[in-house]
């Protein structure tokens, strides 16, 4: 891409997002309340569950309420991020064919449009943090990078993924179907395992070393996986970076199928 393409994908993807953001809660009475209600009615039900004794969880050094709940609004944020790029692009297929229309614009957009949402969320989350007694400026700043790399990794899984769920619709169900897997998989309703083959899932998934450290990081202000975090989130700058450019050059070929 040239100087006046990216110019012109980074105005329409500006444009698109401000469209998008201005209509999405504009028929719904609880509009942006939805962000948090979700993650706060499932983390409330693990609390509840756990505390009537319906199972039994290893205690850590963070109470299990500010714990599950950090996991699951960083959950939220992860999986909102992988299915955006898909249900986006889906979305505007009416504009594949009719104009030479960027389609990093729409993808573009949909992370914004995730990452202000996720924004928003993390923010409700924060202030109920504190009043709780959690977190300060300091675990927030140095949780940013992790809670950003979390991001971009579940953004550069979702469009890898998108040209070829365009295509067929079973990937959207199997997208479905794996986040549903993947979240009893991750630690995030319970502690990280210490050793086992609980252990090695948890190292050997990017998704869940993030995941962790941030949390870990945000709520506590030490790290235990720090390599592993770094490692991880060079995965998740190289991920992006191939699939926006397995985006381009699949292009053709896509218009030409949907066509």
């Amino acid at each position: 891409m040239n100087h006046g393409e990216i110019a012109l994908t980074i105005r329409l993807g500006r444009e698109l997002f401000v469209r998008n953001m201005m209509a999405r809660y504009r028929n719904s009475l609880l509009g942006y309340l939805w962000l948090i209600l979700g993650p706060l009615v499932m983390a409330g039900a693990w609390i509840f569950l756990k505390r009537i004794g319906n199972f039994q969880i290893r205690e850590s050094n963070i109470p299990y309420g500010p714990y599950v709940v950090t996991g699951v609004f960083l959950w939220q944020g992860f999986s909102r991020q992988l299915n955006n790029s898909l249900s986006h692009l889906s979305a505007s297929r009416h504009l594949f064919s009719k104009y030479q229309f960027p389609w990093e614009a729409i993808v573009l957009a949909g992370w914004a449009e995730a990452i202000v949402e996720f924004a928003l969320s993390m923010g409700v989350l924060l202030v109920l943090l504190r009043l709780l007694g959690f977190g300060s400026l300091w675990t927030i700043v140095c949780s940013l990078p992790l809670m950003a790399s979390l991001l971009l990794l579940g953004s550069g899984i979702g469009l890898l993924i998108a040209p070829i769920g365009l295509l067929y619709a079973d990937i959207g169900q199997g997208i479905g179907l794996c986040l549903q897997l993947m979240f009893f998989l991750i630690p995030i309703f319970y502690p990280m395992p210490t050793e086992g083959i609980g252990r090695l899932m948890v190292e050997w998934n990017p998704v869940s070393v993030l995941l962790v450290s941030a949390r870990e990081t945000l709520l506590t202000g030490q790290i235990s996986m720090l390599s592993e975090s770094i490692i991880s989130a060079s995965i998740a700058v190289v991920l992006a970076i191939i699939a926006l450019c397995f985006l381009r050059l699949s292009r053709p070929h896509l218009a030409e199928r949907m066509s």
